[in-house]
């Protein structure tokens, strides 16, 4: 039976970048790259471990902004955050066809490879889109605004710049409790670190008040008559309803 070379990497980008680096000095043509976690997911495989080394995902960092272009390198970024199971061997693929190509690479809409990672792509950024208008902030008892979410994505990171313009005097974290990792913002920076979901939530003294309103302010606004349920679904998807204010009790 033919071995099917599988490439293990520690679950971060640089890892990733890593096992990339490997790849192409190996001079192998792998099934697939995955976070280490699923070694032993498909008995045909064969696995290969490999260690994050800054030399190498450097090397492979710096190359794809000099041959590709710093665009691409944002692209594979977002398809890494996906988390999908065959994203690291479609960013492998994308990578090859881009070294190969050069700067253009992303023209080739019919190239496999490269319509193969627009495709991740896409999702990852709709989805960023959406929550930049679905995350909903409850004020908490020590002042700081605190959003739950649940993306099927990683993106808690891509939501980071955009809430930083939009509440910049204000501390909040954006919580992803499927993942529990979460965005901190101080008024000065922001980071990414690992929070378990809390078990109870205190609110400011009149945050609940003014959930009830925005509550009532949506059923006002809601008119029955033009109200077109596959258009909201479309725009609000079922699986986020549990975490808006205005979808709750």
């Amino acid at each position: 039976m033919e071995s099917k070379l599988a490439y293990l990497y520690d679950g971060s980008f640089e890892g990733l970048l890593t096992a990339i680096y490997h790849v192409y000095y190996d001079k192998v043509d792998p099934v697939a790259i995955l976070p280490i976690w699923e070694e032993g997911s498909n008995f045909l495989y064969t696995y290969k471990r490999v260690e994050t080394d800054v030399n190498k995902w450097e090397r492979v960092y710096n190359a794809v902004e000099e041959k590709i272009s710093h665009y691409s390198l944002k692209r594979i970024y977002n398809v890494y955050l996906s988390e999908m199971e065959d994203s690291g061997i479609i960013i492998l693929r994308y990578l090859r066809e881009g070294f190969r190509i050069g700067s253009g690479t992303d023209d080739y809409q019919t190239n496999p490879a490269v319509r193969d990672l627009e495709e991740i792509y896409h999702k990852v950024r709709l989805e960023v889109h959406r929550f930049l208008g679905l995350a909903r902030f409850k004020r908490l008892q020590n002042g700081i605004f605190y959003s739950q979410v649940e993306p099927d994505h990683n993106v808690v990171a891509l939501l980071a710049p955009h809430f930083v313009d939009r509440i910049p005097a204000e501390r909040w974290i954006i919580h992803d409790i499927k993942r529990g990792v979460a965005v901190f913002y101080d008024t000065r920076e922001w980071t990414i670190r690992s929070i378990e979901k809390p078990r109870d939530v205190v609110l400011y003294e009149d945050e609940e008040d003014y959930q009830d309103m925005w509550r009532e302010y949506y059923r006002s606004a809601n008119i029955e008559s033009r109200r077109n349920k596959r258009q909201q679904r479309a725009y609000m998807p079922v699986r986020y309803w549990k975490n808006l204010v205005e979808k709750g009790d």
